[in-house]
């Protein structure tokens, strides 16, 4: 028989450091397991920039779970970028479970792997490849595009032109309302809450677009990583260029998997959008609301919190109860009957007529 004895274990080396913080202005020297959580969480954000900037170059990966934890948005932004720095300038893999939209990135969308559970499947992972978009966009536009590029034009359209956290949030939703600007993101809330749809508490993230010509982009997106959404968009009936919004349309209606309607939507509420023949404005004086459309020009229709005002003022004015769309239970309906998962709707060769693209998702 052998009997080793192992008298050194680096390892026990390693546990017994302790790390000190001093404090000058009263003298006193504390182990940093003392301090409060956001003050350990800050120093671990100093070892990983100290770390970051010694270049070790071993390969060897790094795994931290919930990061996010007792860290302000601000420092969580920084600690993105120092993961980031780190990661590339070092030529090392990180991998880290989230839960705060400040710690993801549009411009880096492929790097996104959503954890989402559905009673079919059970938990099982979903991300977005850029090939697949860079192909799609040649399919559907003719266009040649790279991966830069395409990058650069999903990083304006949630950064730039849209609500950004909100944009971020939804990859931790059960659900997505996407909507055209500002108006939209003020008034469905308000009316939600009157008809008693707690649509936070059911994980449901309202993202603003920015436009019209937007939407299709965040539907792709979203629809990549399995979120369901339900879109509500202007069919803009005589604009001046409604050549072009027939085209527009068009192209959105194939996103939507919608075959019986074309040029112009026809108002109702389909099971995964509801679509304005004219616009917004017009359809809430439809509903009885006044002073909310300029018909000899409806480019001066009230907007925004101007919009949401007047909108309030009449409703909670009404005599006998207060004022709500009838649509807007109707969304309620829609939203809540979405499937838990959807498939892919970006374009593929030899793709045929109403197939929907299955996705190879990585289950565990």
């Amino acid at each position: 028989r052998t009997l080793n004895f192992n008298l050194y274990d680096p390892w026990n080396f390693y546990k017994t450091l302790q790390i000190l913080v001093h404090e000058p202005d009263i003298g006193l020297t504390f182990q940093a397991s003392q301090l409060g959580t956001g003050a350990q969480a800050s120093i671990t954000i100093a070892i990983l920039r100290a770390y970051s900037e010694i270049k070790l170059g071993r390969g060897n990966p790094i795994f931290i779970d919930e990061p996010e934890l007792f860290l302000h948005p601000q420092a969580q932004r920084n600690f993105y970028k120092i993961l980031r720095k780190l990661a590339e300038e070092n030529d090392i893999q990180i991998f880290y479970i989230a839960h705060s939209p400040y710690l993801i990135s549009l411009e880096n969308f492929d790097e996104i792997f959503a954890v989402r559970k559905t009673k079919e499947k059970g938990t099982y992972i979903r991300n977005a490849d850029v090939d697949k978009f860079i192909k799609d966009l040649k399919i559907r536009m003719g266009i040649d595009s790279d991966e830069e590029k395409l990058k650069l034009y999903y990083k304006n359209a949630f950064e730039q032109t849209a609500d950004s956290l909100s944009s971020l949030e939804a990859f931790f939703a059960k659900k997505v309302i996407l909507v055209e600007g500002e108006s939209e993101t003020l008034i469905l809330p308000y009316f939600f809450e009157k008809i008693g749809f707690d649509y936070i508490k059911e994980k449901i993230t309202i993202v603003k677009c920015g436009s019209k010509n937007e939407l299709d982009r965040f539907h792709r997106l979203y629809s990549e990583f399995g979120i369901p959404c339900f879109v509500i968009f202007d069919g803009d009936r005589n604009k001046e260029n409604e050549e072009e919004q027939k085209r527009i349309n068009n192209e959105f209606f194939d996103v939507l998997r919608e075959t019986e309607i074309k040029n112009f939507p026809n108002g109702e509420v389909h099971k995964n959008y509801l679509g304005f023949e004219y616009d917004f404005n017009c359809a809430l004086k439809e509903t009885g609301f006044k002073d909310v459309y300029n018909e000899s020009n409806p480019k001066e229709s009230p907007k925004g919190l101007k919009l949401f005002l007047k909108v309030k003022n009449q409703a909670e004015d009404s005599l006998e109860k207060v004022l709500v769309p009838k649509w807007i239970a109707e969304i309620r309906k829609k939203i809540e009957n979405l499937p838990q998962e959807v498939k892919s709707v970006l374009k593929r060769e030899n793709m045929k007529e109403k197939e929907l693209m299955e996705y190879d998702d990585l289950s565990f």
